[in-house]
């Protein structure tokens, strides 16, 4: 059997919904302790970078400066870069100067960055939608985008923005993605983007834009129960992230869980 390493390996976390310490997010999640945690967890996979695909604060809780230096400390002792896009939670530009410290080049918007990550290029963009739950992208932003796109990267591009491109698993969340995603794929269709990074849903999902994936992650902070009423959203308190590997050939995508689990059966495979 051959077996085959990939190139790089990333971290995704997204929707934390970070509450001030002391609080409980609906008065049941420690998201800051859940966050420190989460980030011991992931960091023994030794990756090459973590993207934060927004709403890293809850609605009204101004969490903002506060994660961004806790980031900064673990990129400053790791030396890996915190990409960090912002989401519908996060106030207008707090996703701002004082995150994406790493980035080789800015957009539009605050958001909009660019790192070289070891030679995959990490493209964040800002997807809007503070206070509603649609999200768009300006025509600025796409023809920043176009522009950044006009010369391929070593080992490819991803792009990351919150709202995902493709429609969501609950009937409730139908329209609640990127509003102009066709906008978004006449842009990236002929370029070397290798997929799409998300968030938002609070649920894993997988698809296409075209021809191109999309990975939208389950959050860190709950999950919707998919068995549920169609009417009703029902959060859960599992917490996820995604491990993207990045090959020579395609892009893998494994959730992984960041809360307790029982332990069914071990064994020793080699």
């Amino acid at each position: 059997m051959t077996t085959v390493s990939p190139t790089l390996r990333l971290i995704q976390l997204s929707d934390l919904h970070l509450v001030e310490e002391g609080k409980l997010l609906r008065k049941v999640l420690d998201t800051p302790t859940r966050m420190r945690e989460a980030l011991d967890q992931i960091l023994t996979f030794k990756p090459a970078a973590v993207i934060l695909s927004g709403d890293i604060g809850q609605r009204n809780h101004y969490v903002h400066d506060d994660a961004a230096a806790y980031f900064g400390h673990f990129q400053d002792q790791i030396g890996i870069p915190f990409i960090a896009v912002g989401g519908n939670h996060d106030p207008i530009d707090s996703v701002g100067t004082a995150f994406n410290p790493g980035k080789i080049a800015s957009g539009p918007e605050l958001g909009d960055t660019v790192h070289d990550v070891q030679g995959l290029r990490v493209i964040g963009l800002d997807s809007h939608g503070v206070g509603r739950h649609q999200g768009h992208l300006t025509g600025e932003q796409l023809g920043w985008l176009r522009q950044r796109l006009a010369e391929p990267a070593e080992h490819g591009t991803l792009v990351v923005t919150h709202h995902p491109p493709i429609p969501s698993t609950t009937l409730s969340q139908r329209g609640s993605g990127l509003q102009n995603a066709d906008e978004l794929y006449e842009v990236i269709r002929e370029t070397d983007v290798r997929a799409i990074l998300s968030g938002h849903y609070h649920h894993q999902i997988a698809g296409t834009l075209g021809h191109i994936p999309v990975w939208v992650s389950g959050a860190a902070s709950y999950n919707f129960d998919l068995l549920a009423e169609d009417t009703t959203l029902t959060g859960m308190g599992d917490g996820w992230a995604t491990v993207v590997d990045v090959y020579d050939e395609t892009v893998t995508f494994s959730s992984l869980i960041i809360t307790p689990r029982e332990k069914v059966f071990s064994k020793s495979v080699g």
